[in-house]
């Protein structure tokens, strides 16, 4: 908040004050029972987040190249030119991951928010490795980041003596700040060279991918489930040379936090985003949910749409290991051998999992789970 004063003077003062009204909760005590009070405070918890992404896109650059002290432009300087020329690999070794950022309170408040939740098929053994592919991968990937990067559903517990890395988009790492912040929660690129390195460190080293990756962004839409899978292969690829167990993973609800606005194969929208893709790696999707239903917006507009993601829940269902044997130059046979078993593995965990809650919902259960299973359409995979 002070950054953003130094840089728009009065003129954020209104927003400041608007600002802190939003996320004071998340400060506060929160009294066994305040149902009020720990929705407020879930809603502070993920207005923090998007102010600190739009600072580390907007602001701490700015500041530090235009409104800082010649010192502090120095030391900027200085850390850009460390980052670009000297800590290169940190992104891919596993460095400087501190395993309390994970259990900060914080994420358990950001969980609750929608919830998101862990279901487990089956026990592993800490002694493998083990590649977890995350499907789908929605329009950000909140399943994914809370389930792999924090300890609010409890993966530790449900599976001990793992050591697992959640692998991103190297171009997050080309941001200062925030790619200290990704490593010390143990977020890792997904490159060759870090998924090797990840899952041979030792034994219970283990990584988890989401698969369909930004081209399957674009095709996130409540309700359904169209995967990026048929031609990603790379994955097994890894899998195989390393030894590593293929684990399919299914987030029911990913797609149902955010909507957005159609994008159709073939349209403009579409070809611009492809391009995007192309040029730098991710895509934009145009993407909206819910406004605050108190929020000034809300009640100087009357629109229920806005830029907070939709409370619902995301049911994160681990499967069964696939066990792959260890191939210094696996074939392409072998790898289309083992795609097949994983999508035949993935495919079987969606339906299992929507058919049980289909009749738990048919007998009457009311649960938030056996809603978001139930509306889930069909699996397609491109």
């Amino acid at each position: 908040m002070v950054l953003w004063h130094r840089i728009m003077g009065r003129l954020f003062i209104p927003f400041g004050a608007y600002f802190a009204g939003l996320v004071s909760p998340a400060f506060n005590p929160i009294a066994k029972g305040d149902r009020h009070h720990q929705h407020a405070a879930q809603v502070g918890i993920v207005v923090m987040i998007y102010a600190f992404l739009l600072s580390c896109v907007l602001v701490y650059p700015n500041y530090f190249l235009f409104f800082a002290p010649p010192y502090a432009r120095a030391a900027f300087a200085a850390y850009l030119g460390w980052v670009a020329l000297v800590d290169t690999k940190a992104p891919s070794n596993g460095s400087r991951f501190l395993p309390w950022t994970r259990r900060l309170p914080f994420w358990n408040t950001l969980a609750d928010y929608f919830p998101v939740r862990l279901h487990k098929t089956t026990d592993l053994d800490p002694s493998g490795n083990y590649l977890f592919g995350y499907h789908p991968h929605g329009i950000v990937g909140v399943g994914a980041l809370i389930t792999f990067a924090t300890s609010a559903t409890g993966f530790d517990q449900a599976f001990p003596g793992l050591d697992l890395r959640l692998l991103t988009l190297a171009i997050n790492f080309y941001f200062p700040f925030t790619r200290e912040v990704l490593m010390a929660l143990g977020i890792n690129s997904v490159t060759k060279e870090s998924v090797v390195t990840n899952l041979t460190r030792a034994p219970g080293a283990s990584v988890a991918i989401v698969v369909g990756g930004a081209a399957e962004a674009l095709d996130a839409r409540p309700g359904w489930a169209t995967l990026t899978l048929a031609r990603r292969k790379g994955f097994v690829k890894m899998a195989l040379k390393t030894g590593a167990s293929l684990v399919p993973v299914f987030a029911f609800g990913e797609n149902d936090i955010f909507d957005q606005v159609d994008n159709p194969d073939g349209g403009a929208l579409r070809r611009f985003q492809n391009w995007c893709k192309q040029l730098i790696g991710v895509t934009p999707p145009l993407m909206y949910g819910r406004n605050l239903s108190r929020g000034f917006f809300r009640r100087a507009t009357g629109a229920k749409t806005g830029v907070l993601p939709k409370r619902e829940s995301i049911e994160v269902v681990v499967g069964a290991p696939i066990a792959c044997p260890k191939v210094s130059d696996p074939t392409s046979a072998q790898i289309d051998e083992y795609h097949a078993r994983y999508v035949a593995a993935l495919r079987d965990l969606y339906e299992t999992h929507r058919r049980l809650f289909h009749k738990l919902k048919r007998q009457g259960s009311h649960d938030d789970l056996v809603k978001r299973m139930r509306q889930m359409k069909s699996l397609r995979l491109n």
